[in-house]
């Protein structure tokens, strides 16, 4: 399982990210990272390795996760970024898997959108269960978190360096007030023309 979640408060992680893979044998595998903005403040955290240098867009910041950093400085820019690179560093994903990249993509579009605390649960398959029942009788509505998607969604569909996702391709459902599931989406895979332009396949 791989859980995100968001302080919402400033001057803190951005974004925390926990992963554990439960081999149903001894020892359970686990992994928690942070993930801050440059331009803020990184407190200090013995013993824990820091990538200093920002990581630019998804790939590099899912190459330092990968390389075992436990704290990672990231560029602003694409907002679905940490949860995307989370996937890679915890399920393997690749420029391949377009469907869950596409998942998380929309998953975080929706974690980056709130400005409250809450946790995000991401599936292998990119599908993700948004919970935002941290803070008592906070809800979490569909039709708000799609209005908040649309903006992101010109032209209806969204483009990032590893995936397109279309905007008719979104399922959220609302599971309690305060909780909502994101089903795993389509996505179509992107390509690089010469002059270095992001093109749906």
């Amino acid at each position: 399982m791989l859980r995100i979640g968001t302080s919402g408060t400033a001057g803190s992680a951005d974004v925390v990210i926990c992963g554990w893979r439960d081999s149903r044998r001894p020892p359970v595998r686990t992994g928690v990272k942070l993930v801050f903005q440059a331009g803020g403040t990184v407190p200090a955290l013995p013993g824990l390795r820091v990538g200093r240098r920002p990581a630019r867009g998804v790939e590099e910041l899912a190459r330092a996760l990968c390389d075992g950093f436990d704290v990672v400085v990231a560029e602003p820019g694409d907002p679905a970024a940490p949860v995307v690179a989370a996937g890679m560093w915890h399920y393997g994903w690749a420029a391949g898997d377009v469907g869950p990249l596409a998942g998380a993509t929309v998953a975080g579009l929706i974690l980056a959108g709130l400005r409250v605390p809450c946790v995000l649960e991401v599936r292998a398959d990119g599908g993700a269960t948004l919970d935002g029942g941290s803070v008592p009788g906070q809800e979490v509505r569909v039709a708000d978190l799609l209005a908040g998607l649309a903006t992101r969604f010109r032209s209806g569909r969204c483009r990032t360096p590893v995936v397109t996702v279309p905007f008719a391709s979104v399922r959220l459902v609302q599971e309690t007030c305060s909780r909502v599931r994101v089903a795993p989406c389509a996505g179509e895979p992107v390509y690089l023309t010469p002059s270095g332009r992001v093109q749906s396949v």
